[in-house]
């Protein structure tokens, strides 16, 4: 069981959830992907389930709007450094249920943290993360309102971390979100990177590997196919 690290990229709301709905559909047999991307426009991105005229009453002016396949709340793109972890079905550890995945991902992350002397805990349940930072309970913002096992600075108790999940017949995709204004100033990205992606390894039992042709990924039919829908005005609208 292998883990790919796939090459940094930046893209548009829409291209960035396109990729990772692709790599979901693509992911070979036994495989799982990670892969770190930015933005090439001023986003927010909110979750398939929630109500977009809900969420585009609170957007920013000049910010893009963007629909995720998976569920959560509103994230906001401006000031985070964003990844995605692609499991394919086969893998043992897409077989857990997915609060264990998304616990274990994050643990990964604390530990990835705590490597450049940085401190984090997990949030033990929303509602003593809520006493500690007390927040509207029906707030629609992923980063304002933490939930069980999302990241925390241990010192005023704001979010560093949280994350959303999809599960198909295919695999799991998981796409998180880090708070850069909740890190200090000079964060060594390049070194966390690798931190984090071997703490994946070591938690989910995988090697890191490399794709000898990383094309066949990016189906570029299917890769059209998804983001055409993802522009469309009934996908963003879809509820």
């Amino acid at each position: 069981m292998h883990l790919v690290l796939l090459p940094s990229a930046f893209g548009t709301a829409v291209e960035n959830m396109a990729v990772d709905t692709t790599l979901l559909q693509t992911v070979p047999q036994k495989y799982a992907l990670f892969r770190h991307y930015g933005w090439t426009e001023p986003s927010l991105t909110f979750g398939y389930t929630q109500r977009y005229k809900e969420v585009s009453s609170q957007t920013p002016s000049g910010a893009c709007l963007g629909r995720r396949p998976t569920a959560g709340g509103i994230v906001d793109h401006r000031n985070d450094w964003t990844y995605s972890l692609i499991l394919h079905a086969e893998i043992p550890a897409a077989k857990r249920p997915l609060t264990d995945i998304y616990s274990g991902i994050h643990i990964s992350l604390q530990n990835a943290l705590q490597e450049i002397d940085i401190q984090s805990h997990l949030a033990p349940c929303p509602k003593q993360c809520t006493m500690d930072n007390p927040t509207p309970e029906d707030s629609p913002h992923c980063f304002v309102k933490p939930v069980a096992d999302d990241l925390l600075n241990p010192e005023n108790g704001a979010k560093i971390a949280g994350a959303a999940i999809k599960r198909s017949r295919h695999g799991t995709l998981l796409q998180g979100s880090i708070d850069r204004s909740a890190l200090p100033a000079e964060f060594p990205t390049t070194l966390f990177a690798k931190h984090f992606t071997q703490a994946i390894a070591k938690k989910l039992s995988l090697t890191i590997h490399e794709l000898p042709d990383l094309r066949p990924l990016f189906q570029q039919p299917l890769l059209d196919d998804t983001r055409n829908l993802y522009a469309k005005r009934e996908w963003l609208q879809k509820r």
